[in-house]
């Protein structure tokens, strides 16, 4: 995946596109494209085959950008799912290993300080106590050690968890943003072309009082920005 994919710039709308609109206004007008119904005084959204292509070229450069989307997403999608199954289990191993550590901290009573083990049946009571506890306090320093290495495994995975949705996250924002450029530039394309034809028209008058264009469609998924949480 390519993290550092950046939004486009705004595309540039340049003398050569320009040319081919005015083009294809200066066309359609002269065929009487659109043609106006007499018979219905409604406002309407009107299409010419100009229109339907500029609208259907966005949506195929829209849909390329949600498949390169796709792809990029694929594999941290996979490991993110991998990562969510191991943070529950991660997450058991620390209660567990948290538990153990309690029950071993338990401070030992004189009875546990005075037992003694084989081969201590004539050792000094002292040194049976300081056997006693230090025992103890290995045995305290092990959980202690456990429950440190539970919780950074845990971390770990929490901390991945969270990169993974980022990444996720930044390259969707990218593709949305990229999806918007193309929607914004065939907007502008769309508003000369039919600024050019209304100019240029039989009956221009009459079309932006009764006809209307309709943008090109953008999808859901490239609505939200980089400046949303």
């Amino acid at each position: 995946m390519n993290v550092d994919r950046r939004p486009a710039r705004p595309i540039p709308y340049g003398i050569a596109a320009r040319a081919v609109d005015w083009w294809d206004a200066r066309s359609d007008a002269r065929a009487g494209l659109p043609a106006l119904d007499g018979g219905q005084a409604a406002r309407r959204f009107t299409y010419t085959p100009t229109l339907e292509r500029l609208r259907h070229r966005a949506a195929d450069a829209i849909e390329h950008e949600l498949l390169r989307l796709e792809r990029e997403r694929a594999a941290p999608a996979r490991a993110l799912a991998a990562v969510r199954e191991q943070v529950p289990m991660a997450e058991t191993v620390v209660a567990k290993a948290r538990s153990a550590l309690s029950a071993a901290s338990r401070p030992l009573d004189e009875t546990d300080l005075r037992e003694r083990r084989a081969g201590e049946t004539r050792t000094d009571a002292a040194v049976v106590r300081k056997r006693r506890q230090l025992t103890h306090d290995k045995r305290v320093a092990d959980r202690e050690a456990a429950l440190d290495a539970a919780e950074r495994d845990l971390l770990r995975l929490r901390s991945t968890e969270a990169d993974l949705v980022e990444s996720i996250r930044r390259s969707e924002l990218v593709a949305a943003a990229r999806a918007r450029r193309i929607h914004e530039h065939t907007w502008r394309r769309i508003s000369a072309y039919w600024q050019h034809l209304v100019r240029r028209h039989p009956d221009g008058a009459a079309l932006n009082a009764v006809l209307g264009i309709a943008e090109p469609d953008l999808p859901g998924w490239a609505r939200y920005d980089l400046t949303e949480a």
